[in-house]
């Protein structure tokens, strides 16, 4: 089976079942035939845009993300950041970034939009976010986002 009919069947499987874990979406998946390791699965959920999400009980749940919303606000986090981020730093599994005073919930409510897999919750000041992520090693892959993502040119500026 070829890598565009697996991510088919996974985008199917997604749309059209509650699946809150990896190993719920590869028995899934093996039900319907296809064999794939954990970190092919993984590789795929990325490519669709599959992120955990919350239901209304409180339980996760993967779902697919609206991939023009997503890079909407992702361009809108880089122009903002691109005008007002003055620091980023990392405390353990903590990362604070410092903005223009006034805008750090708006730069807040663009990082949750895009809905990075990193972070397990945020919350902003005035002048302030702090980005709670899972790990460590999550915090400096997020650093590292936020920055390539500040250094880049927006899309719609070519």
């Amino acid at each position: 089976m070829n890598k565009e009919e697996r991510q088919k069947i996974i985008r199917r499987l997604v749309t059209q079942n509650t699946i809150e874990t990896q190993d719920e979406l590869l028995a899934l998946l093996r039900k319907n035939g296809v064999n794939a390791t954990q970190s092919t699965i993984s590789r795929d959920a990325r490519e669709l845009y599959i992120v955990k999400t919350y239901q209304e009980d409180g339980k996760i749940k993967y779902s697919i993300v609206d991939q023009e919303s997503q890079k909407n606000s992702e361009n809108k986090l880089r122009e903002s950041l691109q005008e007002s981020l003055k620091k980023i730093e990392q405390v353990g599994f903590i990362v604070l970034i410092h903005t223009e005073n006034g805008l750090a919930d708006v730069i807040t409510n663009y990082i949750d939009e895009v809905k990075y897999e990193e972070i397990a919750g945020t919350v902003a000041g005035s002048d302030t976010i702090i980005i709670i992520t899972y790990s460590e090693k999550l915090a400096q892959n997020f650093v590292k986002k936020i920055e390539v993502l500040y250094s880049s040119r927006s899309e719609n500026k070519h």
